[in-house]
């Protein structure tokens, strides 16, 4: 999730970048009084040049995201199946992908983990040092969306 955020401020220099490129590259196209068909061929040149870069990070991401392993966790509560997520664990702890340290992990074979509740979640975001940083992620999303997609 940080590399997500920390991301933004490359991503959003990028295009910046992109865009001035194109610009500086299409500039005697451009340096009209009015933009005529040759000046329009090139702008619609130049905003597929600037679109079409923007598929690069996407087509990373994808090929990352097809490629990762699942989650220890993910492998047992949503695909509820206990002896992929016990040897994905195995692998995971015996250093494979990553130090972790072996723990004791006890469920019941034929029920699985338990299922989550709202008793589970007004318990655990009651205490303050949980309830903080559900505040502080939420409040930061919504400022965040206030001053991203809403102009005022």
């Amino acid at each position: 999730m940080s590399a997500v955020f920390a991301s933004q401020g490359f991503g959003q220099f990028t295009a910046a970048l992109v865009s001035f490129i194109t610009t500086v590259g299409f500039k005697q196209s451009l340096q009209v009084t009015t933009c005529g068909s040759n000046c329009q061929e090139v702008l619609d040149k130049s905003w597929r040049i600037i679109y079409g870069f923007g598929a690069v990070p996407a087509i990373f991401a994808l090929y990352f995201r097809l490629t990762i392993p699942e989650t220890v966790r993910y492998t047992l509560d949503v695909e509820r199946d206990a002896q992929n997520a016990a040897a994905d664990a195995a692998r995971y702890t015996s250093g494979k992908y990553g130090s972790a340290k072996r723990g004791n992990i006890r469920y019941l074979e034929n029920e699985g983990p338990p299922k989550a509740s709202w008793h589970d979640f007004f318990h655990y975001f009651r205490q303050w040092k949980n309830g903080k940083v559900l505040l502080g992620t939420a409040g930061s999303w919504f400022l965040m969306d206030v001053a991203f997609v809403n102009n005022f």
